[in-house]
Order: C-alpha cells, then structure tokens, then sequence
C-alpha cells in the first residue's frame, strides 16, 4: 500500500510524461495514473517472484548435489534451513506473476546473486544457526533483498519491462519492509491504504492540470528575479503540485505539504533544485496563503 509521498511521486511521474507530451489534452492522464499505479503493484509481485526464484535455485542445488555419481555424506544430508525459510515458504504458494517476464534470464542473474550471497558471512551463520524463529528468517530473506536491488544485473533487466521500475525499486523495497516488520500477508497489495488515498491522488493529478494555467502564472510571479525558461520542467510540476495540494486539498498542514515536494526533488532533480524550490513554496506560503 502506497504512503502519501509515494503516491505524490507516482502522480509527478505521471504529470511529467504529460507535459513531456506538451501537455496533450488528448492524453488520458487518469488512465496513465493507474497504468503507473499498476506497474508499482506488478514490481511488487516480481520482487516476490525473485524471492520464490532464489529459493528454487537453493532446492535445485540440494538435489543436483544428491544425485551426484559420488554424493558425499553431506550431499545426501543437505542442511536445508534455507529453503525451510518460513517466509519464503510462504510465498512460494504465489504464482508466477506473468509468462511475459523473460524467467529464465532472470534466473541467470539470481543463480549469480545467490552464488555470492552464500559466501557472506551472515549467511553462513544463518545456516548454522539453530534458531528457527520468524525474526531470524526475516534477517536472511531481507538481507536477499538488498542483494537484488543493489545489483546491476537486476537494475538492466527490469528497465526492459517499465520506464518506472528502476524508479520504484526503493519505494517497493522500503513497502516490502515495511509489511515484513508488521508481520503482514506478503502475498497480496493494495495500491492504496484507504478511499482517501485513491481520492488524493485523484485530486492531486486532476487539479493540478485543471488549475494549470492560473498555478504557473503565480509560481512565475513569485520567480520574478529568475527567467521562467530556466525553470527546469520537475521543479515546475513539483511546485504546480504543492500549490495544487495547499490550496485545493489541504490534508496536513502548508509546511509539512512544502517539507515533502522538496525530499522529491532531493531524487528527482537537481542538487540546486531543493533550494529554490523551497524559496518559492516558502514566499508562497507567506505571501499568498497567509494573506489570504
């Protein structure tokens, strides 16, 4: 389930792709907001996808090393604490999320992780360990995670799928995390926590291109000092969406709406964008909002 500031990032995904399009009204932006939505909720799944990868990966060794012409003692008597992994047993009951992903490439790049994750200490001591608690197995399964998502192999396959996947690699990391610290069922996710939130994003993409004209006039009114062409196109949407959300939504207060739009642009734009964002959301604030 998608956080507020990630559902401010899916909209400003889909905002940008608009305005890259010079802003075709032809353009079907609600439907572009949930074909992005959907790619968040399918990355989802595949990070699952790789996790009942590796874990089959782990059982294919155990039983090419059984049926070795001379399996030693410990071929025969495999420790099999990886795969007995309670969450990874769990998931393994998903299916597949989709014949279109190239599976066996991928398994490639997994057999290549898992290769290097098994001469890690942390995993050899969880191997060792007698510990069979749901915390340990957590520890091991996160740990394969950050694995994944460091690895180039995994970050080049995925751009081949969606433009938005290496983008929402964090954002799904950080939601598997979360739902895996809470004890959640792994399996299955909503896009949002709550009619609200389907009602935010709604709102926030809509009367951002609605109010569109009368919203860039006043950011260029606060921007006098600077020319408006040398605005870059994310910080312009960036604070089209914090004007749109202070002045027609309203869910939290001005300075935290404000404190959000600027850790976006932290990722998203320039290292200089931050502070001129702030300036003008801050005079907009001041100058607009509080005189009202």
């Amino acid at each position: 389930m998608l956080p507020r500031r990630h559902i401010r990032i899916k909209v400003f995904q889909t905002l940008y792709a608009f305005y890259q399009q010079l802003g075709d009204k032809k353009l079907n932006t609600n439907k572009a907001l949930k074909n992005n939505l959907t790619d968040y909720v399918n990355l989802y799944y595949f990070i699952i996808d790789v996790l009942i990868i590796i874990r089959e990966i782990a059982e294919e060794e155990i039983i090419t090393r059984k049926n070795k012409f001379l399996p030693t003692k410990e071929d025969l008597n495999p420790n099999k604490k990886f795969i007995k992994n309670q969450i990874l047993k769990e998931l393994n009951t998903k299916k597949k999320l989709s014949k279109k992903i190239d599976y066996k490439k991928l398994k490639t790049i997994l057999k290549q992780i898992f290769k290097n994750l098994k001469n890690e200490n942390l995993y050899i001591k969880y191997m060792q360990s007698d510990d069979e608690s749901y915390q340990n197995d957590k520890k091991i399964v996160i740990n394969v995670l950050k694995k994944v998502i460091i690895h180039q192999g995994i970050h080049d396959f995925i751009e081949d799928y969606s433009i938005y996947w290496n983008d929402d690699l964090m954002i799904v990391y950080n939601v598997f995390l979360e739902r895996i610290n809470n004890e959640e069922n792994l399996k299955y996710l909503n896009i949002f926590r709550s009619s609200d939130d389907e009602e935010f994003a709604k709102n926030l993409l809509e009367k951002t291109i609605t109010e569109e004209e009368k919203i860039r006039s006043t950011i260029y009114k606060l921007a006098k000092n600077w020319d408006k062409e040398r605005i870059a196109l994310i910080d312009l949407i960036l604070m089209k969406m914090a004007i749109t959300e202070m002045m027609y939504i309203q869910t939290i207060p001005n300075k935290v709406t404000m404190d959000e739009y600027i850790e976006i642009s932290k990722d998203y734009s320039t290292p200089k964008s931050k502070e001129f964002i702030n300036g003008i959301l801050d005079r907009f604030i001041k100058d607009i909002l509080c005189k009202k």
